[in-house]
């Protein structure tokens, strides 16, 4: 088990890897450096998550990056793959994590592309909801949430005067209260409707089949 300390980078975009991370406890996020000095926040692993797998010669495609207290199992993919070839179920496991893991990048991919500055922000609360409900650290009302604006603003493609408007927004209908590190859902059946959210490209819910962890 490793431990990073909150706003460390954990691994850099480019740097050569030959093992995969799960994400034990806290939340991180990943993002790829752009040429004119900004960033695109791809997504927040968080518990259960686990990344690594790559096309390409083995280096990272994102820089991976500590916004809490980080604890992550480092597998090397030598010792990963012998595993897998002696427990197929766990090869199974990790083929569907990996068809999760695309699934909501797509859906992220979406988000950008097609979906107002409103429904960009509600449906991703709504999926970091899900996810946290998932593993543990959440429930159906909702969840910690340290991820300031500025993170939001990257992960969305808007600004953080524009991510502080919408949450006022969704404050003020009695949808959504981001508050104190606190995300409080206060009408979520409403709040699915304002993106059309679905949660079924979540579903495949794994993380208690993972028996990498060290407990």
């Amino acid at each position: 088990m490793k431990h990073y300390p909150p706003h460390t980078i954990v691994s850099r975009q480019g740097d050569w890897t030959n093992s995969i991370l799960i994400i034990n406890s806290g939340w991180s996020c990943i993002y790829r450096d752009l040429p004119e000095g900004d960033r695109q926040i791809l997504d927040f692993p968080m518990k259960g998550d686990f990344l690594g797998f790559r096309a390409g010669l083995g280096f990272n495609y994102y820089t991976l990056f500590a916004i809490t207290d980080l604890s992550v199992v480092e597998i090397s993919l030598d010792i990963l793959a012998e595993k897998m070839r002696k427990s197929p179920p766990l090869a199974v496991t990790f083929m569907e994590l990996t068809a999760r893991q695309r699934t909501i990048l797509l859906e992220h991919l979406i988000n950008l592309g097609r979906r107002t500055s409103l429904a960009r922000i509600a449906h991703l609360m709504l999926e970091l909801g899900f996810r946290t409900k998932a593993n543990g650290t959440g429930d159906a009302h909702g969840f910690y949430c340290p991820l300031t604006q500025g993170e939001l603003a990257d992960a969305l493609g808007l600004t953080p005067i524009h991510i502080n408007r919408m949450l006022r927004e969704l404050r003020e209908d009695n949808l959504l209260v981001f508050k104190n590190n606190e995300v409080r859902f206060l009408n979520r059946p409403a709040l699915m409707q304002v993106c059309s959210f679905d949660e079924n490209y979540l579903s495949a819910n794994i993380f208690t089949n993972i028996h990498l962890i060290p407990r």
